[in-house]
């Protein structure tokens, strides 16, 4: 019996001891479960605010190191430089005394008084040149002959000898111009006296006469009116004119006059526009042809060639070479009148070869 009860405590005690590792097992699972849930929990939860110290240490400024900062862009705008910091003075080196102030300088002496100049008389308005006369007509000579070799289609085989008398005023700005043929005589005679303007020559009279044809013109200039007055043969009624209106002989004159004065006026291709008062008034257009060389007293000159041709509207053909080498000297003229007839006068002698002439005789004019 013993040995059953044996028997029987040792199966019980077994028995009791698998059921304690069981609970063991099973209380150490819940333990587990429940430390992973109070994990759970902990990480959702926010954290509650805890109070740190903190232990302060202090440290020693680290060695500086030199740093260069990047360029600034350039401003927009200009602006004004900073102005640099200035550094006081060492307290130990004493403000500078202030510069004396430099002395007035003397006043300079007076300068001793000017004796007056006497007093200059006015100049005589009558000896004066006047004011109104064309340029360069001061540098001409006051007074002149010129003369010429002229042909004449009527008169075949006459080679007259023509003269061009001149005298100039300066005091009164007055001109006279005689033009005649002296070999054969009464062949032509034409005369123009008047007036010099700033715009060249103003005539006053002009008178043209031809003895071997009984023929004489005159025209009678009325500057304050504009009013050319006509007589002779084949005289029309008063006719008005404008500025810088010549008669045949004072065109002569005129043009080399305005050459001289305005030479830009004449350059080849230009035109020039002048009425011309004979028996009525016309208008002249004058084309600048160019230069042509001449041979005058067996030396050549340079001379330039104006043109008016005859044509429908030009009764009178005209042609000039002037030579700016001798202030515009007119060294050939050449006329074409109503009836085809041509005159034409080429220089004799240059200016300074001229031989020594008759004085000039002033003629009476018949009315």
């Amino acid at each position: 019996m013993q040995g059953t009860a044996a028997n029987a405590g040792r199966l019980y005690a077994r028995r009791w001891g698998r059921s304690a590792v069981l609970l063991a097992l099973v209380v150490l699972l819940h333990a587990l479960v429940l430390l992973g849930l109070r994990r759970e929990s902990l990480l959702d939860a926010p954290t509650k605010p805890t109070q740190t110290t903190l232990s302060v240490a202090l440290l020693k400024a680290p060695p500086k190191i030199a740093v260069t900062a990047p360029p600034a862009p350039a401003p927009a705008k200009p602006q004004a430089a900073e102005r640099p910091a200035m550094k006081a003075p060492p307290p130990s080196a004493p403000a500078p005394a202030p510069a004396p102030l430099p002395e007035p300088p003397a006043p300079a002496p007076e300068p001793p008084p000017v004796p007056a100049e006497p007093p200059v008389a006015a100049p005589d308005p009558a000896l004066e040149p006047s004011p109104r006369m064309p340029p360069g007509v001061q540098e001409l000579p006051t007074q002149g002959r010129i003369a010429y070799r002229t042909t004449y289609t009527r008169m075949r085989g006459i080679d007259a000898l023509t003269y061009v008398d001149w005298t100039i005023d300066l005091d009164k700005g007055r001109y006279e111009l005689w033009l005649r043929t002296v070999d054969p005589p009464g062949l032509l005679d034409l005369r123009s006296s008047g007036e010099l303007r700033p715009f060249g020559i103003a005539p006053f009279i002009y008178v043209e006469r031809i003895d071997i044809a009984n023929r004489e013109l005159r025209a009678d200039f009325d500057w304050d009116a504009h009013i050319v007055r006509f007589a002779g043969r084949g005289a029309t009624e008063p006719a008005h004119f404008i500025e810088g209106t010549q008669d045949p002989l004072s065109l002569q004159f005129h043009l080399p006059l305005l050459a001289q004065s305005y030479p830009w006026q004449f350059t080849p291709g230009a035109v020039l526009s002048v009425q011309v008062a004979r028996r009525r008034v016309e208008g002249y257009s004058f084309a600048v042809d160019g230069f042509e060389p001449m041979t005058i007293g067996g030396r050549v000159v340079h001379t330039l060639k104006v043109i008016r041709p005859k044509g429908p509207d030009a009764n009178r053909g005209v042609e000039m070479w002037m030579a700016p080498e001798f202030d515009w000297l007119p060294v050939r003229l050449r006329f074409v009148d109503t009836n085809d007839e041509v005159w034409d006068s080429v220089l004799a002698h240059l200016p300074g070869t001229e031989p020594p002439g008759a004085p000039v005789q002033q003629e009476v004019v018949k009315p």
